[in-house]
């Protein structure tokens, strides 16, 4: 079992930002669980491209709205 609080990640290497959003990391890849769970803030009106190369994450928005698209990855030969 992985405990940690939101106060826990606050000001650590656990948490990261943006000019666009901000992120505290709960749960990566050195914990071992191969996906990740993050409370991200992302800034209204911005367009933002995440990739995730190497893990699966889950994402719930709990407050306004937002669109995402799945972009295939290309593979220069």
């Amino acid at each position: 079992m992985i405990v940690k609080s939101l106060e826990d990640l606050i000001g650590t290497e656990d948490e990261t930002y943006d000019e666009n959003w901000s992120s505290r990391r709960f749960i990566l890849k050195k914990d071992g669980v191969g996906f990740s769970m993050n409370d991200t803030i992302i800034k209204a009106g911005t367009e933002n491209y995440f990739w995730y190369k190497n893990h699966i994450e889950a994402v719930y928005c709990i407050e306004g709205e937002g669109t995402i698209e799945k972009v295939e990855n290309r593979r220069r030969l």
